[in-house]
């Protein structure tokens, strides 16, 4: 999934906003507007005007894009995570499961406790929508 970003390793900005503005529409662009049932031009100037994000990681290779913002659907957020009581790998991939199941369109990760480090690419590797952290847990974390 994702390939498309194979031919674009080389550009120092990877962004769906960057490819916008230069008049590209990516796969996912075109994926975005299939799916909200948009005109694939909106959808690219609206990225390039900043009015509609495809938050879309590109080191995220299993994601399958999604849109916020302007004339976009509206998107459900699932909030997971571990805690210095109750830190499991194999139970954050079954909460990511059980939120793509349920359909969420993103996941937060609020992890507090663990090794986040491992979770977060656990859970990124595991999910197929995009996900969300909170730095500052890792810094307190890592106190």
């Amino acid at each position: 999934m994702r390939s498309w970003l194979d031919k674009y390793t080389n550009d120092k900005v990877r962004t769906q906003m960057y490819y916008a503005k230069q008049g590209i529409i990516t796969d996912d662009m075109k994926e975005v507007a299939k799916n909200e049932n948009l005109d694939i031009e909106f959808v690219r100037s609206e990225v390039a005007r900043g009015r509609m994000i495809i938050p879309a990681n590109v080191n995220h290779r299993n994601l399958k894009p999604m849109a916020i913002g302007i004339a976009s659907l509206c998107k459900i957020n699932a909030n997971i995570g571990s805690s210095t009581l109750a830190s499991d790998i194999s139970a954050e991939l079954e909460k990511v499961d059980m939120c793509l199941k349920y359909g969420a369109d993103t996941i937060m990760d609020l992890s507090t406790g663990g090794n986040l480090d491992e979770i977060r690419k656990a859970v990124i590797n595991h999910s197929t929508v995009p996900i969300g952290t909170v730095p500052m847990y890792q810094i307190i974390a890592d106190c």
